[in-house]
């Protein structure tokens, strides 16, 4: 059975997504997600592992967002909040997951680009 997702500790509100946009992680996670909801604070994405893989997850990471070939917001610090099975499997058998990331420092630029982000694709 899946964990519930955390939701009172948030401090940003969470907009969902309005078309394809993808997350690209490393270096250690090695893992590639459709973005499913962004705040001025972080993101929640989910992902698809093989249920075999048993390699530890890290507490911090850096992530790419990409969105079709118009946006691309790149090395972006973030810290794991949470990384929770759901309960749907994927076509090929594979675990589905959902992650909360938090995001880290930000650049002016890196801010001003997740600002363009939250104002075109939410």
């Amino acid at each position: 059975m899946a964990q519930a997702m955390p939701s009172g500790r948030r401090r940003h509100e969470r907009h969902e997504i309005g078309g394809d946009v993808f997350i690209g992680s490393t270096p250690l996670f090695h893992t590639v997600g459709k973005l499913m909801d962004i705040s001025s604070g972080g993101i929640g994405f989910e992902y698809a592992t093989n249920r075999d893989n048993d390699r530890p997850k890290p507490v911090t990471l850096v992530v790419d967002i990409l969105c079709r070939k118009h946006f691309r917001l790149s090395r972006v610090p973030c810290r794991v909040a949470y990384d929770i099975r759901v309960d749907q499997a994927t076509f090929d058998g594979n675990e589905k997951r959902r992650c909360g990331l938090e995001f880290g420092k930000l650049s002016d630029q890196q801010a001003a680009l997740l600002g363009l982000l939250l104002k075109s694709y939410t």
